[in-house]
């Protein structure tokens, strides 16, 4: 994913739909469903697992009942939706199962999002104690190597989610794949690119 969290800098800052990114959630809970409207998070093209530079952020679906609060919440499931995306693409190519997520950074404090990720994934969501995590797992590689942890394994059984958020409903998969193609291709010259 080539960005997450800018997309809610892009309400904050460009759109001025909220004050801040933590205000993202309190926004967004004032309604129980983006109502149909569907944001893809493209605002530099598409990332894995479907590389398209010149796809564009689209937002699909507004009606004159559209509120503030459909738009941000369409905004957070459109980042779930890359997400899931993410995890079908992973269990596609490995051919391993995958009965939950772990997440870190800004976006798992963030708790409708959250629940986003696991309607979309229909997968626990487990929400790391660490807010950036990167240096934990430092931590424990560096442990194993000194000998704190007999094997990585066993430094890994030690971290226990701050929370696990189960998934409660669906995200229409479906609509959003429209929307993803929708999106893509906007600029066919950076379409076309392949690194």
């Amino acid at each position: 994913m080539l960005s997450a969290g800018t997309n809610i800098e892009w309400l904050c800052s460009d759109i001025q739909l909220i004050d801040s990114p933590q205000q993202s959630h309190d926004v967004a809970s004032q309604v129980e469903t983006s109502d149909g409207v569907v944001y893809v998070p493209a605002l530099f093209g598409l990332g894995t697992p479907k590389w398209d530079y010149g796809a564009r952020g689209t937002l699909i679906g507004i009606t004159r009942g559209t509120t503030r609060a459909h738009i941000v919440r369409a905004v957070l499931e459109g980042i779930a939706h890359r997400g899931a995306d993410l995890m079908e693409a992973t269990i596609s190519d490995s051919g391993l199962p995958i009965a939950s997520l772990r997440i870190d950074g800004g976006m798992s404090k963030n708790p409708t999002f959250v629940q986003a990720l696991a309607n979309a994934t229909q997968r626990p969501v487990e929400v790391s104690p660490v807010t950036e995590a990167t240096t934990l797992g430092a931590a424990f590689l560096a442990g194993v190597a000194v000998g704190t942890w007999k094997s990585l394994d066993e430094a890994c059984s030690t971290w226990k989610p701050a929370s696990v958020v189960e998934p409660k409903s669906t995200l229409n998969r479906a609509q959003w794949s429209q929307a993803v193609e929708r999106a893509s291709g906007w600029i066919p010259e950076l379409s076309g690119l392949d690194f």
